[in-house]
């Protein structure tokens, strides 16, 4: 098969050339050895390819589809020496990142660590904020936004999903009688986070859902400023696991209804619809993903 994908290669850039001297002389063979290998070609697929005259040469109908085929060959493995290449390189430049401040201590975080370590001569500019900021007029590369995603002219990618618990501190559990159910936590006070809507959907081992919808009489715009009121004894709040598993395990914060889960929020990359340009922004990704 190896030497057909060679004729192949070699007929493909006969045709392109128009005259086996020419391709001969883009390849740096001999006239002689191309005309071989587009006969051993002929000779192993049974019909002729090309009509040859002494002024030009023209495809046969099944010349036609093989060229076709062979073209495609030759620019996939284009790709992939490309791809190999772009692998290898030193990147270099300036990339900017827009992250929601949940992912300050995430993995998604500390893997960026790791990537600019090894690519100390890439300049990371990183914003976290729980905006939504315009990515094209802010020239953001690369965006990473929890939640569904808004139809836009952006493109995205499913990377994860951000694990929640409910919680409250332990003065504040102290203050009232223990919930038997998730609907028992509708007249508590919610801390709510701005960017989310007022309700919490819970599942239970089963598979069972139930929404909560509540009332608050605090709202904030940053995971960890919720985080830290819960922790002060504002309210019940839902954030991301790994904010606090240490104040769980100290006692700090009470874990409500163990058996229920709050329902993970989609993780999701997204970027303008040609950055992929920007070799840093793809590669970055990949290493995250």
């Amino acid at each position: 098969m190896i030497d057909e994908l060679r004729s192949m290669a070699i007929f493909a850039e006969t045709i392109k050339q128009g005259s086996f001297r020419s391709a001969a002389k883009e390849l740096k063979l001999s006239p002689s050895v191309v005309s071989y290998q587009v006969s051993q070609l002929e000779e192993f697929v049974g019909t002729a390819l090309i009509y040859r005259s002494t002024r030009k040469l023209s495809l046969t109908s099944e010349g036609t589809v093989l060229y076709q085929y062979a073209l495609n060959m030759i620019q996939t493995a284009q790709q992939g020496l490309n791809q190999i290449a772009l692998e290898k390189q030193e990147l270099r430049g300036t990339l900017t990142v827009s992250l929601p401040s949940a992912l300050i201590k995430s993995n998604i975080s500390n893997n960026i660590a790791k990537f600019s370590k090894i690519h100390p001569l890439l300049n990371l500019k990183l914003f976290y904020t729980d905006d939504r900021q315009d990515l094209i007029h802010q020239g953001i590369d690369l965006a990473f936004r929890a939640g569904a995603m808004d139809d836009s002219n952006l493109k995205s990618k499913r990377i994860g999903e951000i694990n929640r618990k409910l919680v409250c501190s332990s003065d504040y559990f102290q203050e009232h009688i223990p919930p038997t159910s998730p609907k028992s936590l509708t007249t508590w006070n919610w801390i709510k986070l701005d960017m989310l809507p007022n309700h919490r959907t819970l599942i239970n081992s089963v598979g069972d859902k139930c929404e909560i919808n509540f009332d608050s009489n605090i709202s904030v715009n940053s995971v960890e400023a919720m985080t830290q009121l819960c922790i002060n004894g504002a309210g019940i709040a839902t954030p991301p696991d790994y904010l606090i598993d240490k104040e769980i395990e100290n006692n700090t914060l009470i874990e409500l209804l163990p058996n229920w889960q709050v329902e993970p929020i989609a993780l999701y990359a997204v970027w303008p619809n040609n950055v992929f340009q920007n070799s840093c922004t793809k590669r970055l990704l990949d290493f995250l993903t």
